[in-house]
């Protein structure tokens, strides 16, 4: 059996936290159970009817209905918050729940000038684009125990939105890879942090 080394014990350590890593990252589940499916219908019914909820609550069953368990990304275009303080509170309450589920904005954008565009469009103050480990993760948010509060805020927040959920083609962003190469990175320099020390070499 190999001895256990400094250099072994810190590749070991890494190894492990890349797994955690990999793990909250998920990206790769399971299509949502019918009785799941029953449960978050149930919760919308709950909640109770709100600005175009009814029309939301079928676009989600819908959704529910071709669920494939893996990760999207929900494409926000933005107006300007109608309230500033409602649009801080809302991120406030629901960035933590969405960070713990690995969900997290991609990019942020504004638009500086109009360009290509068809007759009547409607022009957007921001673009911004949020991923999610996936559809499960979602509704575990926007239909669990704060629902209302967030709805309340959502609907305070924002001054007009269009959001879509949308399947990654092709990225250069290769998450699980620049987390591999960070933490690679990290380990190289503390073994060369640590070689001076007798007690790591053994």
């Amino acid at each position: 059996m190999p001895r256990l080394t400094g250099p072994r014990l810190l590749a070991a350590a890494l190894a492990v936290l890349y797994v955690f890593f990999w793990l909250w990252y998920g990206g790769q589940g399971r299509p949502l159970s019918d009785t799941e499916i029953r449960h978050y219908l149930a919760r919308f019914d709950e909640i109770g009817p709100g600005d175009g909820s009814l029309r939301v609550r079928a676009q989600f069953e819908a959704w529910m209905r071709k669920d494939d368990g893996n990760e999207f990304f929900m494409v926000n275009l933005i107006d300007e918050p109608a309230d500033p303080a409602k649009e801080a509170a809302y991120n406030e309450a629901i960035l933590p729940q969405l960070f713990h589920r690995a969900s997290f904005p991609v990019f942020m954008v504004r638009p500086f000038a109009d360009f290509i565009e068809p007759e009547g469009h409607h022009t957007w103050d921001m673009v911004a684009v949020m991923r999610y480990r996936s559809l499960r993760d979602l509704l575990n948010v926007i239909a669990g125990p704060d629902a209302q509060r967030l709805r309340d805020l959502k609907e305070g927040s924002v001054a007009k939105t269009h959001v879509f959920p949308a399947h990654m083609v092709f990225s250069f962003v290769w998450v699980r890879f620049i987390a591999a190469v960070l933490l690679i990175a990290f380990g190289v320099a503390l073994h060369f942090a640590l070689r001076p020390f007798g007690w790591y070499r053994r």
